[in-house]
Formats: C-alpha cells, sequence, structure tokens
C-alpha cells in the first residue's frame, strides 16, 4: 500500500469516529477539515497529513517486523506518533505490502 492510498483510506474509513487503542490508552479517531482529530478522554489532538508522513516514511525505514512498535519512534519528538501507529497498525493488516 502507498501512503497516498492509505490517506485516502482514513479520509473514507474515519468518516465517522473509530476505535482505537494505544499501547496504554484508548482513544477515537476521526476525519475532519484535511486532518485526523484524536480524541482521548482528556485531549483533542489534530494529526495533518504531513505528519502522518513523516512517520509513514520512517515505518518505511524499517524492518518490517519493527515497524508498529511505539518505542521506535521516540526519537521522531512526534506527541501523536503512538496514536498514528495504532491507526496505522489498524489500517495496514499486512506491513510488508507497505510502499
Amino acid at each position: 500500500m502507498k501512503f497516498d492510498d492509505f490517506w485516502n483510506l482514513l479520509v473514507k474509513e474515519l468518516e465517522i469516529s473509530k476505535q482505537f487503542t494505544t499501547q496504554t490508552k484508548p482513544f477515537s479517531a476521526r476525519y475532519s477539515g484535511g486532518r485526523i482529530m484524536v480524541s482521548t478522554s482528556d485531549t483533542l489532538w489534530p494529526i495533518d497529513r504531513a505528519t502522518m508522513r513523516q512517520i509513514w516514511t520512517k515505518a518505511m525505514s524499517m524492518h518490517e517486523k519493527m515497524r508498529f512498535i511505539h518505542t521506535n519512534y521516540s526519537h521522531e519528538n512526534i506527541r501523536t506518533s503512538s496514536y498514528i501507529i495504532s491507526i496505522m497498525k489498524y489500517f495496514v493488516v499486512d506491513e510488508s505490502k507497505m510502499e
């Protein structure tokens, strides 16, 4: 799956809010206004396409078995990386198919 295909899938699938979980925290995500809006019990986090692509690109540089391990993104300094990884893991079932 290419990034543009992934983003288009998010736009379509997140028209209505969907529930996800990071390693420790449940959250919901919905596409709105050109961004993915992540809601936790106490915070609203916007994730734009460029940030999502940055994490996608980092994932592409890793071995496929390492792509969805949250700690591999701690040096990216992106507060929403754990949410992005959880969303990617949900929609990209076979990480070997990422392009």
